[in-house]
This record gives structure tokens, sequence and C-alpha cells, in this order.
């Protein structure tokens, strides 16, 4: 009997840190190309790595960038144009408010999709549009590939609660099992 209690009390706090909520963020390739500017199209071509956390469903929010864009490093996230800056890898990627990139040398893009996340509807073809602080606007072609999956990790008021459960079944199967 005192040993399903102690193992009572050391697993119910193992169990519940493990099932709250963990954060999960996966990293992508990305890159941008278009038609040339002669034809309507952003002049410049963009490639790297983004690092997305997931939100719920098919809904991630970009936490970082970075690469070159038109020759120029890019320097991180922007709200350029109304961008928000979520990812839809199983659907358009992007939604029509788009992906806010600043470059080193003060070049602001918002790429966007024509098409809602989820749409039924989309042609085949160029499904994306950027606007940019000094070259005008275009429509270009955006790509995105999973390179590294990251792992779930718990969060720290987790990991807290787990440190907590654990001393606190110790310290009673110490009381319990160790007096004399």
């Amino acid at each position: 009997m005192k040993l399903i209690r102690f193992a009572g009390l050391f697993l119910l706090p193992a169990a519940l840190a493990l099932t709250a909520p963990v954060a999960h963020a996966d990293s992508f390739d990305w890159s941008l190309t278009g038609p040339s500017s002669s034809l309507g199209g952003f002049p410049e071509t963009g490639s790297g790595t983004l690092t997305a956390t997931f939100v719920s469903g098919d809904e991630w929010m970009i936490t970082s960038i970075s690469g070159t864009l038109g020759g120029s490093a890019v320097t991180g996230l922007s709200s350029y144009d109304g961008a928000d800056n979520l990812l839809f890898p199983t659907s358009t990627l992007l939604d029509t408010s788009g992906l806010g990139i600043e470059t080193a040398n003060g070049t602001l893009v918002n790429i966007y999709s024509f098409y809602a996340p989820g749409s039924t509807d989309i042609t085949p073809g160029n499904n994306y549009g950027e606007f940019v602080n000094v070259a005008g606007f275009g429509v270009g072609t955006f790509s995105l590939s999973n390179t590294v999956t990251g792992s779930p990790v718990p969060e720290p008021s987790t990991l807290a609660l787990l440190g907590t459960g654990l001393v606190g079944a110790f310290g009673a199967a110490r009381r319990r099992f160790f007096r004399a």
C-alpha cells in the first residue's frame, strides 16, 4: 500500500506537467523569385531561413527571419503595409496580409498571397505579390520548404510545476518511508 501511495505521489505531478501545452517551433527555407521588372514584377530575388511557432490548425507565427533579399541582408521582420507575419505551411503559405521583411539597405517588403488560407479556387501560377517601399510592387513566386522540425519544448512554467511536484513527492516519501 505504501508503494502505491509513493508511486501516486511521484507520477501525478509528472503526468500533470507533461500534459501542459508545449511550444513548437519549426525552421523553414524560403525563397522569392519574380518576373523581370519590365514585366511588372519584383526585380530582386531572395532566400533564407525563417522560424515559426505553431499557433493552431494550419496557422504559425513567424518569429524570426534571415537571408538576403535583392543582395542585401535581411535584418528582421516588419509590419510594413499591414503584414501580420502568419504562415500557413499546408495551405497558401502566406495570407492576404503577408510577411513583412526589412533589409540592411532599408528596403521594406510585404510578400502576400492573393488568396486567403483554405481557398479552394486557387489559379495555378504566380499567386503572390509584393509591396516594396522603394521599387513599387509586383507579382512573384514565394516558396517554402520545411528544413528542420523542432521537437516540443516544455514551457518554463511546465518545468517549474514538474520540479515542484517531484520535490513534494520525494519529501512526502522521505517522511513516510525513512522514519525510524
